[in-house]
């Protein structure tokens, strides 16, 4: 191969790389339900309530129960969907699909099957396009990324929230 063919070769390399992530980022499974995952978490679902504004489970109102750290959540998207529209059995994560357990949709159980185990609605009901947009966001912004920074907090809630200012800043 010659080096201009070599050139040539990275370079059209370089744009298939570039293409392919582009089409991963416009791609409604990933960038555009992480999006709508973030209003939903901020604007819609007070998931903030139990997990923390961080998802670290400190909860925002303390009359509420702790929810799980989703900062060391091990579940996939799908799993984390599940939980959202289906609640988790023996906890106090509600379930927001309005038509849990009449079938069975969640874990593959009725209300009947699951007796005194079905989880409390929650307040408002979601559809599966929010719980998917809730796991991508949670996956992207929360999942693995340790505890909560001064820089994560201001990345979520913009600067200036006074909920950042207790937190500390990222090491150098």
């Amino acid at each position: 191969m010659t080096q201009i063919s070599r050139a040539a070769a990275k370079a059209a390399v370089a744009a298939g790389l570039s293409a392919l992530a582009t089409l991963a980022l416009s791609t409604p499974g990933v960038a555009q339900d992480a999006a709508f995952g973030r209003d939903v978490w901020l604007k819609q679902a007070n998931c903030s309530d139990c997990h923390g504004w961080l998802a670290n489970g400190q909860p925002e109102d303390p009359r509420a129960p702790k929810g799980a750290n989703l900062r060391q959540t091990t579940l996939n998207a799908a799993q984390i969907a599940e939980v959202i529209l289906c609640g988790r059995p023996g906890t106090p994560m509600p379930y927001f699909d309005t038509r849990a357990y009449t079938d069975a949709r969640c874990y593959g159980m009725t209300k009947a099957q699951m007796g005194d185990a079905v989880p409390e609605p929650a307040i408002s009901g979601l559809t599966k396009r929010h719980a998917d947009g809730l796991a991508a966001f949670i996956l992207g912004e929360f999942a693995g990324k340790g505890d909560p920074t001064f820089e994560d907090c201001v990345s979520l809630l913009g600067a200036g929230n006074p909920r950042c200012t207790a937190l500390p800043k990222k090491a150098n």
